[in-house]
């Protein structure tokens, strides 16, 4: 990669269907904070919601991420007196951008540290599921060694929408992706006025190519003129 010109890498989880891959708005800032390591939150939905958190080491001191799995009940609902939200509120999401000086150099690091996360699992076994101990690495844990770390917030609804668990489930399933999918692309359309619909929209909508919009621009040249029935494809 650094015999390629590469400089930076933007690392991002394939079950997150919004992703804006090498969005230029984070790289930009990444690069113009001048960090190791950059990261994009979101506000947590609930205090109990399954993700982990930013939290940093002491005043000034490094960033890193806590698994949910690893926070007690009171570090999860623990509340900043001074804004009134969530002390520890800023969601990992797996969408991370580093320097490529920066990953060579922490591989060391973290393979003579050998940092685990310790999870109980139900692991199948020829008496049938047992209860088990797993030991995890994360990429995230690389947190632990960037001299500096940007973190960069983002709306939930235009950049999160994971899967996580099989439709049937209450949250994080593919209907639900592909739903908030639709009403973010439904927004872009609507914004323009070239969108009519004969049922709700929650109910339905339209997807973009990405072939024709990164984030809901340049759609007027393709849309003028034209009267889209959700649900519909937008392209070219």
């Amino acid at each position: 990669m650094a015999a390629k010109g590469v400089k930076y890498v933007d690392c991002y989880g394939v079950d997150n269907v919004l992703v804006r891959v090498a969005d230029p708005t984070f790289l930009g800032y990444f690069i113009d904070r001048g960090a190791s390591a950059a990261a994009k939150v979101v506000r947590k939905a609930y205090p109990q919601e399954k993700v982990g958190v930013f939290v940093q080491g002491g005043k000034g001191g490094p960033l890193s991420v806590v698994e949910y799995s690893e926070m007690d009940a009171a570090m999860t609902t623990e509340i900043n007196q001074t804004t009134g939200r969530l002390r520890y509120c800023w969601s990992n999401v797996c969408l991370h951008m580093f320097t490529l000086d920066f990953l060579n150099q922490v591989t060391n690091s973290l393979e003579k540290d050998s940092i685990y996360h310790l999870a109980e699992k139900r692991i199948p076994s020829v008496h049938g599921y047992t209860s088990g101990l797993k030991l995890e690495q994360f990429i995230f844990d690389v947190f632990n060694y960037s001299p500096s770390t940007a973190l960069f917030e983002v709306l939930r609804e235009e950049e999160f929408a994971p899967v996580k668990n099989a439709n049937g489930a209450t949250y994080d399933t593919p209907d639900s992706a592909r739903l908030m999918l639709l009403r973010l692309h439904s927004r872009w359309v609507a914004a323009g006025d070239f969108l009519t619909h004969s049922v709700p929209l929650y109910m339905t909508g339209v997807e973009v190519s990405p072939l024709c919009s990164y984030v809901g621009e340049n759609l007027e040249a393709i849309c003028r003129g034209r009267t889209f029935h959700a649900p519909s494809e937008i392209s070219f």
